[in-house]
């Protein structure tokens, strides 16, 4: 038999990520990721468009550049 400390112990962890895995899953689902820039002539590297990111960043939650079939975009998360 387990002791009462044990079984406590287990019980709080369990409501805990009962709690936790619907409020992180709620706040990722609500943003969406969406093209800003792009293109070869605005980003002939990937350098030039990291470069962009820091001022991506004071208008998104977060930024990122994608590099699909050879062109190069910078996507911001809402």
């Amino acid at each position: 038999m387990k002791s009462w400390r044990k079984r406590t112990t287990y019980t709080l962890a369990a409501v805990a990520a009962a709690v936790a895995i619907p409020l992180t899953a709620g706040s990722a689902s609500a943003a969406s990721w969406h093209p800003i820039a792009g293109g070869p002539e605005m980003y002939p590297t990937m350098a030039s468009c990291q470069a962009d990111i820091p001022d991506a960043k004071k208008q998104y939650t977060d930024a990122t550049c994608v590099e699909n079939n050879g062109e190069i975009s910078l996507w911001g998360l809402y």
